[in-house]
């Protein structure tokens, strides 16, 4: 079964960057300092249709890479799509699909978070589940 993407927002992308919370390196973003990484590629989600109001495509609330833009049509230019008669307001930002670890990797973390369990550690198990999460609420 795949894993989920996630969108991230370039605005929010910029604000990591700067408090040294990722690491950008080509297309591959890693969270620190857990290590969780992801393949960026640019997305926009869609925010609202402003030409009428109506949403043909079925498109206001998903996140559309650019390239399954252009495959219908649509035509993207910085906070915009515009496809066919309607025009959408969008979010810029990049889809990030989770780059596998190795089988030894997530071996080590296994034994890792067993280990801080049995030491009595309570957050070994939710920490370890969900990094992403982590990251998402941690305060820098």
């Amino acid at each position: 079964m795949a894993k989920n993407r996630v969108f991230f927002p370039q605005q929010a992308l910029d604000t990591w960057l700067e408090q040294g919370r990722i690491q950008l390196v080509d297309d591959e973003m890693t969270l620190k300092p857990d290590g969780q990484r992801y393949r960026l590629s640019s997305a926009v989600r869609v925010l609202e249709e402003v030409a009428d109001g109506s949403d043909p495509h079925d498109l206001v609330g998903k996140v559309k890479s650019i390239e399954q833009l252009r495959d219908l049509g649509g035509e993207h230019c910085a906070d915009s799509v515009i496809l066919g008669d309607n025009a959408y307001s969008v979010l810029e930002g990049f889809l990030g699909e989770p780059i596998e670890e190795t089988e030894s990797s997530v071996t080590g973390t296994s034994l890792a978070s067993a280990a801080r369990h049995a030491a009595g550690d309570k957050r070994a198990s939710s920490d370890d589940a969900n990094p992403l999460m982590r990251f998402l609420l941690e305060k820098p």
